[in-house]
């Protein structure tokens, strides 16, 4: 790939409230346009112009949501774009889909015909409002219930399954996880896997939501040690087949807290005992584990494997391109509004750390 005709820098404008922060970003495959979530709307950006063209908007609380939406991390695939999509307060959790070419102005309202469908996540609803042992399930880190510690969903990508580098292309959504230092089953990244040709796209109305969505055709474990708030990006690494997942790191000392996990594209899954405390889990607790990759730096305690160096604001978006080649986030707040920006950087496999592509 010619970096030299990709922008090293693109902005994706500065938005006033109700738009939240930078969430995540994406570029469809002929690298003419990047989209960015901005918690409250989507965000499409001429990548050569340098500015945003069009949005969808109007995902706010409606009668029942009390905290509203969250659209969350993004991935393109096959003319549409993915994202998380979350009304935690009505315990309804969605993947939707922003139809690009239907993208044509700005402040589109989301229920314009055709622009954005959903698909709805009955897995993640019945591990988010499982209560455990614990007889509750409040939206809070200090509850006790909820399985796995799921908080809800954020990181999503397109890619092939780990071990299989010439299967099929799935989608991996990622649970978010409660950063709850006194519990013993939060600590694994929990991934669900998707055939994209099980998808029906449904229309969505917020304040009358549907309940139907496609099922996952595998349940997948990472251990990492506990993270706040679970994979904040996830995304297929062109190159390699890895996973890359970009995490607020967790507290618990005894993991070593890293902001970036490389799952090992190579190595399938295996059926693992899970290392989870908890009578709700029964005695021999089981799942499909992936293996992290060995770079970046290894904890000698815990024997997990991470990136000590997130590369820019990589948490709130993170692309790659291929090549060694990547956009991470830089984004931020300007007096009242949130920006976001996609610069270009380049990997360093040796040693896995980022530079800016001047």
């Amino acid at each position: 790939m010619n970096n030299q005709t990709l922008p090293h820098r693109v902005y994706g404008g500065a938005w006033a409230p109700p738009a939240g922060h930078l969430q995540g970003i994406a570029c469809d495959e002929k690298l003419e346009y990047m989209y960015m979530s901005f918690t409250d709307r989507l965000v499409k950006v001429d990548m050569r112009a340098n500015k945003p063209v069009a949005s969808v908007t109007g995902l706010l609380a409606g009668g029942i949501y009390g905290g509203g939406a969250h659209l969350g991390c993004l991935a393109y695939y096959q003319g549409r774009v993915y994202g998380s999509l979350e009304y935690k307060a009505a315990e309804k959790f969605y993947v939707a889909a922003f139809d690009c070419d239907r993208m044509t102005d700005l402040d589109m309202d989301y229920k314009s015909s055709g622009v954005m469908t959903t698909m709805y996540m009955e897995e993640v609803v019945r591990d988010y409002t499982d209560e455990l042992d614990a007889g509750e399930h409040d939206n809070s880190a200090s509850s006790l219930g909820h399985r796995h510690g799921c908080s809800g969903i954020d990181g999503i990508t397109f890619g092939t399954l780990p071990g299989e580098p010439e299967g099929k292309t799935y989608l991996l959504l990622a649970y978010g996880i409660y950063g709850n230092t006194d519990r013993g089953d939060n600590d694994y990244q929990v991934l669900l896997a998707f055939d994209p040709d099980s998808f029906t796209f449904l229309p969505f109305d917020q304040n009358a939501p549907h309940q139907a969505g496609p099922k996952p055709c595998k349940k997948l474990f990472v251990h990492t040690g506990n993270t706040r708030y679970g994979v904040q990006n996830l995304e297929f690494d062109r190159d390699t087949g890895d996973l890359w997942m970009i995490v607020y790191p967790g507290k618990k000392a005894q993991y070593p807290n890293f902001p970036v996990y490389v799952v090992d594209g190579s190595m399938p899954p295996s059926k693992q005992p899970l290392r989870i405390r908890g009578q709700a889990y029964g005695s021999d607790p089981r799942g499909e584990t992936l293996r992290l990759k060995a770079v970046g730096r290894c904890h000698a305690e815990s024997g997990v494997w991470g990136v000590p160096d997130m590369p820019l604001r990589a948490d709130t978006g993170f692309i790659s391109l291929g090549s060694n080649l990547f956009y991470a986030a830089d984004s931020g707040k300007e007096a009242d509004c949130q920006y976001g920006c996609g610069v270009l950087m380049r990997l360093n496999r040796a040693d896995y750390t980022f530079s800016p592509v001047e």
